[in-house]
């Protein structure tokens, strides 16, 4: 296609084209480029002369993204709707790459397709920064699993066994005549008391930080118990079900995912008023699917998943970041009086997964 035919921007629009701070080129049906402003020299490190010598296809990381392109404009062509923008790497004149947010429309002439505009913006940076504090999310979330294994082993190890002792301790003396500890009894059964309520105390905690029964037995177990200690408060009937052939998961899969439904438990407990709660744990060929569902007062979730943290929703912030972290992805369905459901969608395999332990 000749560049007359393809004819430049208006002269009305082109202090706009040639100042924008976002790259703009135009290029043919084939891919050549026609016309750049300074922004698409600046983004690519090419000069203008030198982009106009070149194909889009030269500027692509790989052949299957020119491919990729050329579907989406054939698609543009046709008149079916492509969502925009979309995420593009390029490969600088430098040779580094960037990533970009592009937006493609078409140019016509009459009937005619000339080719597509492009309108790029570099989000190399921005990319760089979310990914850098979604590491960072993932240390501090691996960094408190550690710490909750940590604190739950010497609670379990250490400071269970001395609870013990005294309790066995006081026992021996309360063996002793009635005449040796007459005026000491009651102190001594108020102190037993103590201990037991001490020790049942901590034995809660340390279930709570890190139970044993994921270590010991896995998730499906552990779900179940998670239920049936929501049942014991005797204000909610909870129930499970588990569907699906069980794989066989990573230990940092079975925590998160456990952490995700402790969570969602808590919530409930704290703030649903629900009488009813069902958990269910389906396995599929490549994900598992865990769906918290209850009849709570529900409420209104009007909030992007960023800004769950900082307008309070620390909790369903926290199960978002989890689910990240295996890869996963978290929806909630609810509305005010209609309860709420949390599902939960994990691949099953993970290839850049660091243990939480």
């Amino acid at each position: 296609m000749t560049e007359t035919r393809f004819k430049p921007p208006a002269l009305c629009h082109r202090c706009l084209f040639e100042n924008a701070s976002d790259a703009i080129w135009f290029y043919d049906r084939n891919g050549h480029i026609v016309y750049a402003n300074r922004a698409s020299a600046e983004l690519t490190g090419y000069t203008r002369t030198e982009l106009k010598q070149k194909n889009l296809k030269d500027l692509l990381t790989t052949a299957s993204e020119y491919d990729q392109i050329m579907d989406i404009n054939s698609r543009i062509a046709s008149g079916e709707e492509v969502k925009m923008p979309y995420e593009q790497k390029i490969r600088r004149h430098d040779g580094s790459i960037a990533v970009l947010r592009m937006a493609t429309t078409l140019v016509k002439s009459a009937d005619e397709v000339l080719g597509f505009q492009n309108i790029a913006r570099d989000i190399t940076e921005e990319i760089r920064r979310q990914q850098n504090m979604k590491s960072f999310v993932q240390d501090v979330i691996r960094a408190q699993e550690a710490e909750r294994k940590r604190i739950s082993r010497e609670l379990h190890d250490e400071v269970a066994p001395l609870l013990l002792l005294l309790m066995q301790k006081i026992d021996n003396l309360s063996k002793q005549s009635e005449r040796d500890i007459a005026d000491c009894k009651p102190q001594l059964d108020a102190l037993r008391s103590q201990s037991e309520e001490a020790l049942e105390s901590l034995r809660r905690i340390a279930q709570d930080l890190r139970p044993r029964i994921l270590d010991d037995l896995g998730l499906i177990p552990a779900l179940e118990w998670l239920t049936e200690k929501l049942a014991q408060d005797g204000q909610i009937h909870a129930e499970s079900s588990i569907k699906g052939r069980e794989v066989e998961l990573t230990a940092e899969i079975q925590l998160l995912v456990f952490r995700i439904a402790q969570e969602a438990f808590n919530n409930i407990r704290k703030h649903s008023l629900a009488t009813w709660v069902r958990l269910e744990l389906e396995f599929k060929p490549k994900a598992i699917l865990l769906t918290i569902q209850d009849n709570g007062k529900g409420f209104n979730l009007s909030e992007q998943t960023d800004n769950l943290a900082q307008n309070g929703k620390l909790g369903l912030a926290g199960m978002h970041e989890r689910a990240q972290l295996i890869g996963g992805h978290i929806h909630i369905l609810t509305h005010p009086g209609q309860g709420t459901t949390v599902i939960a969608e994990v691949p099953t395999v993970s290839t850049d997964i660091k243990q939480a332990s």
